[in-house]
């Protein structure tokens, strides 16, 4: 998935990241939020707090370089016995709507975030945890206050990943789809791999066919 990034104010991380063990998930409680506000903020102002990832419906920030320790689980007493900002990776999900509400491609986009944390760091399904799990802080408060929501979470992060819908041939492809890709070929905008073999996705179809409708290709 594409991740931007913004480098966070030195005043807000710690030292080197040796051996992630852990990923914690929180929320920023703050209403209308987005991942670019939180990763500009955390560049501009000094608050010795931060998180590695700030993700929304729309878009993932980098704001902790992931070699360094971001400051999201420090606290006087934990509750997890091995945990810490030492050993995990900190991730944050906005509020972009109104009410203090986690919308569900937040949350969707969170999941394709955390499952490549996963594979890239090596961390067992285990070892995905909420805040509240490291500290007893209520966060993210909605996967705190209603377990499910945390259930259904982790049952996303065990699931085989759909396979993307991909069409190597033009006559494999929807009705809706082929005076556009016809058109695109003609006009030699679209040569594909060689001996009639296009391999596009479902969602490139969709993009090249709004695109046409806007006039875009004459």
């Amino acid at each position: 998935m594409e991740i931007k990034s913004k480098a966070c104010n030195h005043g807000n991380y710690g030292g080197t990241l040796k051996n992630v063990q852990y990923i914690v998930v929180h929320w920023t409680s703050n209403q209308g939020d987005t991942a670019k506000n939180n990763a500009d903020y955390f560049a501009r102002e000094v608050v010795k707090a931060s998180a590695h990832y700030f993700v929304d419906e729309n878009e993932v920030w980098n704001s902790v370089p992931p070699d360094r320790q971001a400051w999201h689980v420090g606290a006087k007493r934990y509750v997890h016995p091995t945990c810490r900002n030492s050993n995990s990776i900190g991730v944050e999900m906005c509020l972009t709507g109104k009410g203090y509400v986690l919308r569900r491609g937040t949350i969707e986009r969170t999941v394709t975030l955390v499952r490549e944390l996963m594979a890239r760091y090596g961390v067992p399904i285990q070892n995905v945890v909420r805040h509240y799990d490291v500290t007893g802080k209520d966060c993210p408060a909605p996967f705190v206050e209603q377990s499910s929501l945390w259930d259904d979470f982790k049952a996303a992060l065990a699931a085989e990943p759909e396979e993307e819908m991909r069409y190597k041939y033009y006559d494999d492809m929807p009705d809706w789809a082929k005076p556009t890709i016809s058109k695109l070929v003609k006009q030699g905008c679209l040569q594909g791999e060689g001996d009639g073999v296009l391999n596009l996705s479902e969602d490139a179809l969709k993009i090249f066919v709004v695109n046409d409708r806007a006039g875009l290709y004459g």
